[in-house]
């Protein structure tokens, strides 16, 4: 499936931008559960609830894609800084063209994506603000954004200086 740029999802009319929101919503709360490992697959309840979110969400996802013929889903695609700057871009554009929507479950897979990058380089994890509406949505995305294009030596943790041995 292509991926969709930011120029793209500027072009998006509202209609189409607030059905694709849907679609994300879906699609993170699927991959949130799949991602989390406190909901293991071990539990038939845990299972459905996996499954039953894809579902959910490849049901939304075919909905739309008769809908939109050329859709586009925006993903990320590696979980480095500047990519997911990149994709939050997208999203971020995707949530500005629409007209309602909860990008919560949205913002949840951004920061896990965060974190995890996070994780890599020594840094403590983002922290999160309430994500209720668009605009809480848009506004957590400008964090992400400015946090990823933050230099990658500001990310890693300071150094810790090891006196050298004086010679005799």
């Amino acid at each position: 499936m292509p991926q969709m740029s930011e120029s793209t999802a500027e072009k998006l009319t509202p209609k189409q931008a607030t059905a694709l929101v849907r679609v994300l919503d879906l699609q993170a709360r699927w991959e949130n559960h799949r991602d989390d490992p406190a909901k293991s697959a071990g539990s038939t309840s845990d299972l459905q609830t996996r499954q039953k979110a894809f579902e959910a969400f490849r049901s939304a996802w075919r909905e739309y894609a008769a809908e939109y013929r050329d859709a586009q889903l925006p993903e990320p695609t590696q979980n480095v800084p500047d990519r997911l700057a990149i994709w939050c871009r997208t999203l971020r554009a995707v949530l500005n063209r629409a007209e309602t929507g909860t990008p919560a479950l949205i913002l949840t897979k951004v920061h896990r994506l965060a974190d995890r990058i996070a994780v890599r380089v020594g840094r403590a994890p983002m922290e999160r603000a309430m994500v209720m509406e668009l605009a809480d949505g848009i506004r957590e995305l400008d964090v992400v954004i400015a946090w990823c294009e933050t230099p990658v030596a500001l990310l890693l943790p300071p150094a810790v200086d090891i006196p050298k041995e004086k010679a005799a």
